[in-house]
């Protein structure tokens, strides 16, 4: 998971990539125990999604932007705008949620 600038993300969110966001914090438990999970939906990703996380120790006008200071807070971009976002971290099949939601799977239409 790469490691981004909240000015790298608008500049990606412009373009349209489809990207996956974890907001963190040094020292935040939660947040390292979300990694490994990160890593295994990554594997598998099958929407090309760019997996990155932004620290908000050195951006911290991110919770400001994200509405939260709950962490971790996930993010999914798509189509140039936000698809979905998920606080806190509770769980692999949480995540997998959140992805599947924001790329429109389980959708009746």
């Amino acid at each position: 998971m790469e490691h981004w600038t909240p000015e790298q993300l608008q500049e990606r969110i412009a373009s349209g990539d489809r990207i996956f966001l974890k907001l963190w914090k040094k020292g935040c438990g939660a947040c390292k125990l979300a990694n490994p999970a990160i890593e295994r939906i990554e594997a598998a990703d099958r929407h090309g999604l760019t997996f990155v996380q932004i620290g908000v120790d050195d951006h911290p006008e991110m919770l400001e932007i994200s509405d939260t200071d709950v962490l971790p807070a996930f993010f999914v971009f798509k189509d140039r705008g936000l698809a979905g976002q998920h606080i806190g971290f509770k769980g692999i099949k949480s995540l997998q949620d959140l992805v599947a939601r924001a790329m429109g799977e389980g959708d009746e239409s």
